[in-house]
């Protein structure tokens, strides 16, 4: 190889490491960016839950102070029909969102699951088998 040709390998090779170093940068920074989205996510849900928790242990009281007020005549029919519909599509509500928080914890324990991919050879070579040379 000439002398040219073998300056232009080693600036290649400074460019590439140079490019290996700015993309290792960039995956640690989307890591944490990830791992707080994922971190506020779990708040979100947390609380989510506990909202739930506390309409879905008060629906059976509301309920029987629902029906205990209209036998009681306390109540007109009417008022108590909607009332007791407003109930119970908060309840189908209710069942439906916790349908959505069982999946998000799933996705979540599946993404908490995944292994890291920063081995020994870097997140360069993510995704790529090794050769068995």
């Amino acid at each position: 190889m000439s002398e040219v040709s073998i300056d232009k390998v080693m600036a290649d090779i400074s460019s590439f490491r140079q490019r290996l170093v700015m993309l290792r940068e960039e995956l640690g920074r989307a890591n944490r960016s990830m791992a707080d989205k994922m971190s506020q996510l779990g708040e979100t849900l947390t609380q989510r839950v506990r909202d739930l928790r506390d309409q879905v242990t008060t629906a059976p009281q509301n309920l029987l102070a629902l029906e205990s007020r209209f036998m009681s005549g306390d109540m007109p029919e009417q008022e108590y029909k909607s009332t007791r519909e407003e109930y119970r599509n908060q309840l189908t509500k209710n069942l439906r969102s916790i349908d959505e928080v069982r999946s998000l914890l799933l996705i979540m324990s599946q993404l908490d699951a995944r292994p890291t991919t920063q081995g020994p050879q870097g997140p360069s070579m993510m995704g790529r088998p090794s050769s068995p040379d």
